[in-house]
């Protein structure tokens, strides 16, 4: 399809230092609202609804979300990474997405038909039908999205979604309230309720912020864009299959019965505790990361420069998050959870430890489309896919044939070995996995790698220290309300303590944009 001559190419923002650093420092605040929301709406929804119901939504999540990203997230991925966009390119993106997401919708229906029968469970059929009109939804602002997202206007994207994220927590927790506890059935319902408010207000304020409106569907050339959206949508789904491969396998073993839906739901429940910390960093990083070294990829040093700058602020910020979440893992479960949920703390001790390189992995995503390398990006989303099954076939064996201590069962076994299975190979393949994504956009690794090593044993250091001082609390009768919040405190000393040089030198001048730099 040809283009044509009268149609003009967007503008986009050149992605300097400053104006990286001012949209970062946007994201990152709102993004700290945004999670003190999401946590607050867990909590209350966990102790309102019961595991059976998140047991349910862990079921169907990965039926919801592999046809999702497998339709949507490539094209809208390469309308940001694309240099020039044209009007009418823009507009047939729009309608390419839209019915990518009405074909996605149908599949996840189609899917429940299908797992409902494998894990033995006929209400996942009803379930998927309803959660399949969110894809719907989620495809009509895409677009609009990537066009704000091109502008570097990101601040705004983080404003609408934590307006997003109030409005559905509201609405779920009114829900939850009339739904009977511990009955899975009802409980959807709050969850449903949760993702079709958060992502319709999320479609309103892009359409209303992005000031633009799909024109008539005409020729225009899409060849690239299609081919760099095609692949990376397959790798994003290889990639989401790895992550969610657990919750799969968990739900063919345990599905079935009331019991095994409760520990899956508690499974699920800390899953999504533990990429919370991961969502706070990595969303602010990401969303500023693609557009800004797609930006810079005619710059060499910039580029370069850019992309060290994301990597060490994630790992200075999610390396001792993920060893400081392991040391308090109970009480934090305890707290969150609330009661009847036992068996969650031992499963987010298993899961804790991903958090220091699920980051790292997380971003080499858009470091690699900011060149176009969504080919190599497959291949290295297929190597870890390959190294996690082989990591959860393990933790099956594994849970099957040692005793993992009195009052645990050999499915809360299976449970927590299956999530430090994915932790162990998340760590065991990071390294490899940054590596070869550096490589292909000419950076090297080595330095970072002793850095991210420097780091962690640094977080281990305030690891002990926080340890030591629970301890102490706990020895002293101290109440979990004030346990929790003064561990975590002397967690964030020591650790400003022991990483201040790297902390001035990294973190804030990453934040805080110089005069000079606005100037340019």
């Amino acid at each position: 399809m040809v283009e044509s001559s009268q149609d003009n190419s967007e503008p986009t923002d050149s992605a300097t230092p400053g104006l990286v650093r001012q949209e970062t420092r946007k994201v990152l605040v709102l993004q700290v609202l945004r999670q003190v929301v999401a946590v607050a709406g867990a909590a209350t929804l966990y102790r309102l609804l019961g595991p059976e119901s998140f047991g349910l939504y862990g079921m169907v999540i990965p039926l919801l979300m592999l046809p999702r990203m497998a339709a949507t997230l490539g094209l809208s991925t390469a309308t940001v990474q694309s240099e020039q966009l044209s009007v009418s390119q823009r507009s047939a993106m729009f309608y390419i997405t839209l019915a990518l997401g009405l074909l996605a919708a149908l599949m996840t229906g189609a899917l429940g038909h299908v797992f409902g029968r494998i894990y033995e469970v006929p209400a996942l059929v009803w379930i998927s039908w309803i959660f399949a009109g969110t894809t719907l939804v989620d495809s009509l602002g895409l677009t609009h999205l990537a066009g704000i997202q091109r502008q570097l206007r990101l601040g705004r994207v983080a404003a609408i979604r934590l307006v997003s994220q109030l409005v559905a927590v509201v609405a779920a927790i009114m829900v939850a309230r009339r739904s009977e506890f511990g009955v899975a059935e009802t409980g959807i319902v709050a969850l449903i309720t949760l993702e079709y408010c958060q992502l319709t207000v999320n479609t309103l304020g892009y359409w209303i912020s992005g000031s633009w409106c799909p024109g008539r569907l005409v020729k225009a050339e899409l060849k690239q864009l299609l081919a760099f959206g095609g692949n990376y949508s397959l790798s994003s789904l290889v990639f989401y299959t790895g992550q969610n491969l657990d919750k799969v396998l968990l739900a063919l073993v345990l599905g079935s019965t009331q019991t095994g839906q409760r520990l899956l739901g508690m499974y699920t429940a800390m899953y999504n505790l533990m990429m919370k910390p991961v969502y706070f960093v990595t969303d602010p990083v990401t969303s500023v990361m693609l557009p800004s070294l797609s930006r810079a990829r005619k710059n060499p040093p910039d580029y370069h420069r850019i992309a060290r700058d994301f990597y060490r602020f994630t790992a200075i910020l999610l390396i001792p998050a993920g060893v400081g979440l392991a040391v308090v893992s109970h009480d934090v479960a305890l707290l969150i959870s609330g009661p009847h949920w036992d068996e969650a703390a031992s499963m987010l001790l298993a899961l804790a430890p991903a958090i220091c390189v699920h980051g790292m992995i997380n971003i080499s995503g858009s470091l690699l489309a900011s060149v176009g390398q969504t080919g190599r990006l497959l291949a290295a989303a297929l190597i870890l896919l390959l190294v996690q099954i082989q990591g959860y076939a393990a933790a099956y064996w594994f849970s099957t044939q040692f005793d993992l201590g009195a009052g645990i069962t050999q499915h809360h076994a299976f449970c927590v070995t299956v999530g430090a299975a994915y932790s162990f190979v998340l760590f065991l393949v990071a390294p490899h996995y940054l590596t070869f994504c550096f490589s292909r956009v000419g950076l090297s690794v080595g330095p970072l790698l002793i850095e991210f090593a420097q780091i962690l044993g640094r977080a281990m250091l305030m690891g002990v220290t926080v340890w030591f001082v629970q301890d102490l609390l706990l020895a002293n009768d101290i109440a979990l309300i004030l346990r929790l919040p003064l561990a975590i405190l002397v967690g964030v000393a020591a650790y400003c303590l022991l990483m201040w040089s790297r902390i001035t030198e990294s973190v804030i001048p990453f934040l805080m944009s110089r005069q000079s730099e606005r100037s340019s």
